[in-house]
């Protein structure tokens, strides 16, 4: 099984990724840690990128974790969801949609990390203009949206009880 978890920034990809890993005994692979550890640059380099070199970074990363030939959870970073090309690698995953309500985006996003770039300004404008074009495309690329709660944890439950209707 090839699980992906797809969301804005701040959606807790890492964190129900992990769970998830552990419940499941398989690896989770954290496509930040990842894309620093792949590529050769520190986490401090990656989130100082131009935003095309990136999001290019990330699209690559995609590809490249989608080789593994284990089951294995990975978070995808939210800017994959632009390219078509990226829609159709996730459709053909267990892709796993964190949706978060644009106000916990906003408040959880901050300015600082990989990702966070063009946040410096006019941040909560563009938050609002990526909510409202990939909100529908995370939609119609994942198998299973889930609206996250407060408790990791049963986000978490969710999604076991969603994989264990699929065997």
């Amino acid at each position: 099984m090839k699980l992906l978890l797809i969301g804005a920034m701040g959606a807790g990809k890492s964190t129900i990724g992990k769970i998830l890993a552990y419940k499941l005994g398989c690896p989770y692979f954290d496509n930040d840690e990842e894309i620093s550890v792949k590529y050769g640059f520190t986490r401090e380099i990656v989130a100082t990128l131009p935003v095309k070199e990136l999001h290019d970074l990330e699209t690559q990363y995609l590809i490249d974790v989608l080789k593994w030939t284990g089951s294995f959870i990975s978070g995808a970073a939210a800017s994959v969801i632009d390219r078509e090309s990226n829609r159709n690698l996730i459709s053909e995953t267990v892709g796993v949609y964190l949706r978060l309500p644009l106000d916990k985006i906003i408040e959880r996003a901050g300015t600082q990390g990989i990702g966070r770039q063009a946040l410096t300004e006019s941040g909560t404008q563009i938050l609002v203009d990526r909510f409202n074009a990939r909100d529908p495309l995370y939609k119609s690329t994942a198998k299973l949206t889930i609206e996250l709660s407060d408790s990791a944890e049963k986000d978490a439950e969710k999604i076991m009880a969603f994989l264990s209707s699929l065997a």
